[in-house]
């Protein structure tokens, strides 16, 4: 029988994923957006001239189609700090929507950076911020960005006073017999002269409003709802975008009268913390991401626009 050690990788994601089962309980609810004017507007924008030079994509519109929908559930926009035995909470309220976005390194394996302040940004800087993020990410070496981060993490810790986690940490990770495998020294150093501007570090990883997981992506062609996505904490919520159906759909057409029409269906699923929401906190939220899809061109007026 082969067997393969965990990775820092998927020791990283398996201690994140089980702290999210462990302390969240989720709650659910997916919802089919009509995106046939977001791509039309996607199209439209990749002939005129304010955007001839930047890359316009569906998925990076719907990450401002979300951010501007989260100011009407300003709830959204927070992070959770629970005491289960005390059973006493609070609410931290972000100055900035922060979304975070899963994306390739440069070895095709996944990670999950944070594009900031995406409510405060236009829909061209948006465009470009994503870009640009998307090249760092391309220049990350996925073992030594998550080295930093736990190293950062095991430093609070300390501070915190958290002594024998810590020691058992150190231990297992770096003595015992399933220590890990790290890239060499001479790897680590030429990965180290790129500079920060150019790759991601710890801190791109932390403090984010909310995680949106565009499925549709990785799997297109594949007709799905997202199933479940776990909740990365302190965040409160995550989503899962999966890809576009063809769908006949009822509309009105000019004059009022209902009509059967082919439309463009991107099922949203929508996780919480019930914690810290119910269904009320997100409703805003909801019907502005619904009318946003349908009105996209409003996008257009938000930012330095």
């Amino acid at each position: 029988m082969k067997e393969k050690p965990f990775d820092i990788q998927r020791r990283v994601v398996a201690h994140k994923t089980v702290e999210s089962w462990d302390t969240i309980p989720h709650a659910g609810i997916v919802l089919d957006l009509d995106v046939t004017e977001v791509i039309n507007l996607t199209l439209r924008l990749r002939e005129t001239s304010d955007f001839k030079d930047i890359r316009v994509t569906l998925n990076t519109v719907m990450l401002k189609i979300i951010a501007e929908s989260i100011k009407a559930s300003p709830d959204i926009n927070a992070q959770v700090v629970y005491h289960k035995h005390t059973n006493t909470g609070k609410m931290r309220y972000l100055d900035s929507i922060d979304i975070a976005v899963p994306l390739l390194a440069w070895d095709k394996r996944m990670i999950t950076p944070v594009l900031r302040n995406v409510g405060a940004l236009s829909l061209r800087e948006v465009c470009t911020e994503m870009e640009r993020l998307k090249k760092r990410a391309g220049n990350t070496h996925v073992d030594l960005l998550l080295l930093e981060a736990a190293l950062k993490d095991t430093r609070e810790r300390l501070f915190r006073g958290h002594l024998l986690p810590v020691l058992k940490r150190l231990w297992f990770n770096f003595v015992s017999g399933d220590r890990l495998v790290l890239p060499s020294r001479k790897e680590r150093n030429e990965y180290y002269r790129i500079s920060s501007e150019e790759r991601l570090v710890a801190e791109d990883l932390l403090n984010a409003s909310t995680l949106v997981s565009n499925a549709g992506s990785i799997m297109p062609g594949l007709r799905f709802h997202g199933a479940f996505l776990e909740i990365i904490p302190p965040q409160i919520t995550a989503m899962v975008l999966a890809d576009v159906q063809k769908k006949p759909t009822v509309i009105q057409d000019g004059t009022g009268s209902d009509i059967i029409a082919i439309r463009q269906i991107m099922p949203l699923t929508f996780f919480l913390d019930h914690r810290a929401l119910d269904g009320e906190h997100i409703t805003g939220f909801m019907k502005r991401v619904v009318y946003l899809c349908a009105h996209p061109d409003m996008l257009l007026e938000t930012g330095d626009n």
